[in-house]
């Protein structure tokens, strides 16, 4: 008996030495890997999308008639300014960037609500015409820590990064979804009640994607015994 509560002593020790030493001596001894990160720095933040996207969207004209089609901006529900007119014979097609729009068919009358997708049909004939489409995937944002997070989206061409242009909390486990996010923007990651230094920061991110926040070594498994976060 004594035996095992020595060896179970020593144990204990070690763990306590490393999560009290780990972040000084850890680095050196195995020249920074990430397996070790700091006490600091227990999270990274992975980012993903679908490598099928498109850059480019087709409008395609189904219907067995001619059609004026217009496409406006999805915050532009009153469709006061289009951003480009297409007149399409039946069986021909466009392109435009993809992103969310609206669109609208001038004669006979036909709207359509948001539509993001890779193909927008148009169908119907002189009497009915019909719009078909669908908005593109959301942005996400997963939190698999055990910790609660404040997460900033900014301009692409923001430099200073002093107000964001959308932002939110996120708590352990939680899944957020961004439906309207712009083609491509930047993001920073902080600790809910720590705001003077991200965690993480990225540029250039495309819409569509999926924005995971995990942590990065062994530091949670090694402190939850010891300490709540």
């Amino acid at each position: 008996m004594r035996k095992v509560i020595g060896f179970l002593s020593f144990i204990l020790v070690i763990f306590l030495l490393i999560y009290f030493l780990g972040p000084n001596l850890l680095p050196r001894l195995t020249k920074d890997l990430d397996l070790f990160p700091a006490k600091g720095d227990q999270v990274k933040v992975d980012i993903t999308r679908p490598s099928d996207i498109p850059d480019k969207m087709e409008i395609k004209n189904k219907s067995k008639i001619k059609v004026k089609v217009y496409v406006y901006n999805s915050n532009d529900p009153v469709r006061m300014i289009a951003r480009k007119e297409w007149v399409l014979n039946p069986g021909e097609s466009a392109t435009y960037p993809l992103d969310n729009y609206r669109f609208k068919v001038a004669q006979p009358l036909a709207e359509s609500g948001i539509i993001g997708s890779r193909e927008v049909e148009i169908t119907g004939d002189q009497k009915h015409i019909e719009i078909f489409g669908k908005p593109k995937k959301p942005v996400t944002f997963t939190n698999k820590t055990n910790e609660n997070f404040k997460i900033y989206a900014f301009n692409p061409d923001d430099q200073a990064q002093i107000i964001p242009f959308e932002n939110w909390n996120i708590v352990t486990g939680q899944k957020i979804e961004w439906d309207n996010a712009p083609r491509m923007f930047s993001v920073k990651v902080f600790r809910a009640k720590v705001l003077d230094k991200a965690v993480s920061a990225w540029s250039n991110v495309r819409d569509q994607s999926d924005i995971v926040i995990r942590s990065r070594g062994i530091w949670d498994w090694i402190k939850d015994p010891f300490h709540d976060t």
